[in-house]
């Protein structure tokens, strides 16, 4: 029996797909805007500018995770 070390496998980095969070901020806008909008008596103007904000915010994290919006072609 040799008196070596094994050698231990490299291990590798997993990929992970970068994920859009456009969905998750702009429901989240959504029910905050809604929830806010019934303390203030005004639900509609600012469960839409609850929304608008939740985009927005989704849209600027997937832009710096590089988050294509389109389909590349094969």
């Amino acid at each position: 029996m040799a008196r070596t070390a094994r050698k231990k496998p490299a291990k590798t980095s997993r990929k992970v797909k970068p994920v859009s969070v456009i969905a998750l901020c702009a429901t989240a806008g959504f029910f905050l805007g809604f929830g806010l909008g019934a303390l203030m008596n005004n639900v509609l103007l600012i469960t839409v500018l609850g929304l608008l904000a939740g985009s927005a915010t989704g849209y600027y994290f997937d832009r710096k995770n590089n988050i294509p919006y389109t389909r590349r072609k094969p």
